[in-house]
């Protein structure tokens, strides 16, 4: 399992090598694509039958919870190079609300597709209601389901145990590595460059609505460690990758 450790314990190039200025849209894609791919072989390697995937990245940064099943997989579907494939579209705010929460989202989406592969049918109006079929492949996948099925959603929300979890932890760690990766360069990208004066800084927001709460921090400041809204509870977020409630569309559970 060495490749999980693409972003935990990469070197830093060398000065002459790093551009001046990286752009977040440019390591946006390329982390995420890399760490959601990586996590999934995992997946695949653990649980025979799972089929490929195809990573996307929506062209705005918007947070969605990964835990909720409309949130990563599109429900496209396709076949490359003879194999069945099924697209994941994961934001860069997706990836930054943990990598347990990642992890637990894709293997949900992994007892989706061993459905689509053995022919299960595990969900009903419109992907909406998960039923019993669905809840004995996430159990499979190791996911917990729930004593009783939920409204609307039957038992879409399987959880990842604790007990489960620490079997995923390199995985965990990864996805968390990809996510501070991200963060950095959506810093970078907010931070106007150096002039010489101290004290810049950049605008972060949370996810208040209908408008978002907004003030500025340095970076240091930001690094230092995870800020809260006490309204709305969420993390603060650099403004760049944050979507405004305008932007967004009503998202099924």
């Amino acid at each position: 399992m060495s490749d999980l450790t693409l972003f935990a314990n990469a070197p830093a190039a060398p000065a002459a090598q790093q551009p001046l200025s990286p752009t977040a849209s440019v390591v946006h894609g390329a982390v995420i694509i890399s760490a959601i791919e990586t996590a999934w072989r995992e997946i695949q390697r653990r649980f025979d039958g799972v089929p490929d995937i195809s990573v996307t990245t929506p062209p705005t940064a918007g947070v969605q919870d990964p835990t909720k099943c409309t949130a990563l997989r599109t429900g496209r579907r396709f076949v490359r190079d003879g194999h069945l494939t099924m697209e994941l579209q994961v934001s860069s705010g997706t990836l930054g609300l943990g990598g347990r929460p990642m992890v637990e989202g894709l293997l949900h989406h992994a007892a989706h597709g061993l459905a689509l592969t053995r022919g299960v049918n595990d969900t009903s109006s419109a992907g909406r209601w998960h039923n019993k079929r669905y809840g004995r492949l996430a159990r499979e996948v190791g996911l917990t389901p729930p004593a009783r099925a939920a409204k609307v959603v039957g038992l879409a929300h399987c959880p990842l145990a604790d007990t489960e979890a620490e079997s995923w932890t390199d995985v965990i760690a990864a996805l968390d590595a990809a996510a501070a990766v991200q963060l950095e360069a959506t810093v970078k990208s907010t931070v106007p460059q150096r002039t010489g004066r101290a004290g810049y800084r950049f605008p972060i927001v949370c996810e208040c609505a209908p408008v978002p709460r907004r003030q500025h921090v340095t970076p240091f400041f930001f690094r230092q460690g995870p800020l809260l809204c006490g309204l709305c509870l969420a993390k603060f977020r650099p403004a760049d990758s944050v979507v405004l409630p305008a932007q967004t569309t009503e998202e099924n559970t």
